[in-house]
């Protein structure tokens, strides 16, 4: 007999089973990231409708699970309804680029309640902020690198010093170092590493700094993150925020 229980979840992917099913894979506050079944999603007269399941939506669901590693929805209703970001092209987008650095980096179906609530609260505080949002990128990315366990090591910060993106530290110079952010932007990466992500504080980083500190933190992750690859949404991501 199958047990059903509910929880907090939020959407990581989805990809269309048949012509009008989902799986989709959900970080949950109690068990970490789980595949679904959600049947007949497309269909006109769905229960759970497909349109509930975009990137990075806060939901409360009700789960079925069986012995199979596939968990079915037997209810799924929004947990916290976004009033911007679904129209907000700067947010939509910093959505996208978060969606897929998590569907990168989150692989386990371990149970991580700090993790999840990081991401929850960092979703809600990117919903309401009505300061610019162009450094929230960079700040998430280099916060969750903490939740990940690969966060810079910020102790030997010294002005002019350069971050060594292999080992995680300042050091003086990059003689000899493959993957370094040079010491021209090395103390905004640093201002960032200790930028609290709901702070709307300015850190005067431009937008050509900007591009290159987070082509600089995805080499981190690259580094860091058996598997990982390039992030397809980074393209969008710097055409977007070019304008903020």
């Amino acid at each position: 007999m199958e047990a059903q229980d509910k929880t907090k979840a939020i959407v990581i992917k989805t990809v269309r089973y048949g012509d009008s099913s989902l799986i989709v894979r959900l970080l949950t506050e109690d068990s970490g990231l789980q595949p679904f079944m959600v049947k007949g999603a497309f269909s006109k007269n769905a229960k759970i409708k497909a349109a509930l399941f975009q990137p990075l939506t806060l939901l409360d669901i009700v789960r079925a699970r069986s012995r199979s590693d596939l968990g079915f929805l037997k209810e799924a209703s929004l947990n916290h309804p976004y009033h911007n970001i679904p129209f907000d092209m700067n947010k939509n987008a910093i959505v996208l680029f978060i969606s897929e650095l998590l569907s990168k980096t989150i692989q386990e179906a371990e149970t991580d309640t700090e993790l999840f609530g990081f991401i929850y609260d960092a979703l809600i505080s990117l919903d309401e902020t009505e300061m610019s949002c162009a450094d929230f990128p960079l700040k998430f990315s280099i916060e969750l690198s903490r939740y990940l366990g690969f966060a810079p090591n910020t102790d030997g910060f010294r002005c002019g010093c350069v971050f060594n993106l292999e080992d995680g530290c300042f050091h003086q110079n990059g003689n000899g170092m493959l993957y370094v952010i040079d010491n021209q932007l090395t103390e905004k990466f640093f201002n960032l590493c200790n930028s609290d992500i709901s702070e709307n504080k300015s850190l005067d980083i431009r937008n050509g700094e900007r591009r290159s500190l987070l082509d600089s933190v995805i080499t981190y992750y690259k580094l860091h993150v058996a598997g990982f690859n390039d992030i397809k949404s980074c393209d969008i991501l710097r055409t977007v925020l070019e304008s903020v």
